[in-house]
């Protein structure tokens, strides 16, 4: 059986760890099938194809354009695929074949103004009205859909309603990271304490709530927020609102952190803070347990799904609320932080990519038969 696997985001975060660690436990357990592999530059000159079952293809398109939209398909049908795998919600809506579709998230379905997006407001709206078309044809002509959580599985039912079968396949914590862990020696890059947020500054991150609770917070402790995370225009802008705030001195902007980069940050800050509106999964939670450091996060549904009442937990909306439960976390024992990390590695043990490379693997034998 000949499997495509749409690759373009390889190198990149949320989704691209997705792919690499999918990539990397089904060159473990499906040595059978043929596996075509679908990349732009650079990525395509660095992967190295794990046995001569797996063939990388250069496509050099940029995602969201209409570009992929025409020619995809033709290269798709060209290799004449059994079935192929979209990774992500732009689908080529003009594809004839078999194939199985991945949803992080519908994120962008709820944060539809133009302050989400670089783009001037006009631009904005065609360019989301096109992700919604997009999306809704891709989902109903998709063999099966595959949800990182129940959270988004409910979300793709509630937006498209539709009939396709879908199926969990939950994120995990990224194999190299895990790797890391147990071979690296953390490295202080602060004196001072902190507690730390790591991702990007998109608008339902909530950064400036956490700013603000932030500013609360200072008022009671000697402490300072690092920003990890890398985008040329949100945190630019975020950067300016702290400017305003007169918190530039306490608030330090990391700037892109590497995974080497990231365990140190995480081992010695005092907790995590996830603030966010909505998420599919939320990774560096468990990057975080495994590094010792407690995430303090907001109790949006998707944390409550994989949390349950494990992590501290807080409204997003409310700034005073927020800034009370970091500072709880803060002042835990030493009984009480042990205790609640065993209990969350406990939660992210049951999260693996073998499991969810198995089950990806077997769909792509139901949907050829």
């Amino acid at each position: 059986m000949r499997i495509g696997i749409d690759a373009r985001l390889y190198s990149q975060t949320g989704v691209g760890r997705y792919i690499r660690n999918l990539l990397r436990e089904l060159a473990i357990i499906n040595k059978r099938d043929e596996f075509y592999i679908y990349l732009n530059n650079p990525e395509y000159g660095d992967f190295r194809e794990p046995s001569s079952k797996w063939h990388k293809v250069l496509l050099n398109l940029k995602w969201h354009s209409i570009q992929e939209q025409i020619f995809i398909p033709i290269r798709f049908m060209q290799d004449k695929l059994d079935v192929a795998h979209f990774p992500y919600f732009n689908v080529p809506i003009f594809y004839p074949g078999k194939y199985l579709l991945t949803i992080h998230d519908l994120i962008v379905d709820h944060f539809d103004t133009g302050r989400a997006s670089t783009l001037p407001l006009v631009l904005y709206k065609l360019k989301r009205l096109a992700y919604r078309i997009i999306t809704k044809i891709g989902a109903r002509r998709a063999s099966y859909i595959t949800v990182i959580s129940q959270t988004t599985q409910q979300e793709v039912m509630d937006h498209y309603g539709n009939n396709t079968s879908m199926l969990l396949t939950y994120d995990a914590l990224d194999t190299h990271f895990t790797g890391l862990v147990k071979t690296h020696r953390p490295k202080k890059y602060y004196d001072s304490d902190y507690i730390l947020y790591v991702g990007n500054a998109y608008p339902h991150k909530n950064l400036e709530r956490l700013v603000e609770a932030f500013a609360l917070l200072k008022k009671e402790k000697k402490i300072k927020l690092i920003l990890a995370g890398n985008d040329e225009f949100f945190f630019l802008r975020l950067k300016k609102y702290v400017f305003r705030k007169g918190l530039q001195d306490d608030i330090i902007f990391f700037g892109n952190a590497d995974d080497e980069q990231l365990i140190n940050l995480y081992y010695f800050a005092k907790c995590l803070v996830f603030p966010s509106l909505m998420e599919g999964f939320g990774l560096p939670n468990f990057e975080a347990v495994s590094c010792g450091c407690i995430p303090v996060v907001s109790g949006i549904p998707v944390f409550q799904e994989i949390w349950a009442d494990i992590l501290p937990m807080f409204d997003p909306s409310d700034i005073t609320e927020m800034k009370r439960i970091i500072v709880k976390t803060i002042n835990m024992n030493s009984k009480e932080k042990i205790m609640t990390l065993e209990k969350a590695k406990k939660i992210i043990s049951k999260y693996t990519w073998r499991k969810t490379a198995q089950i990806t693997s077997d769909l792509y034998q139901r949907i050829v038969q």
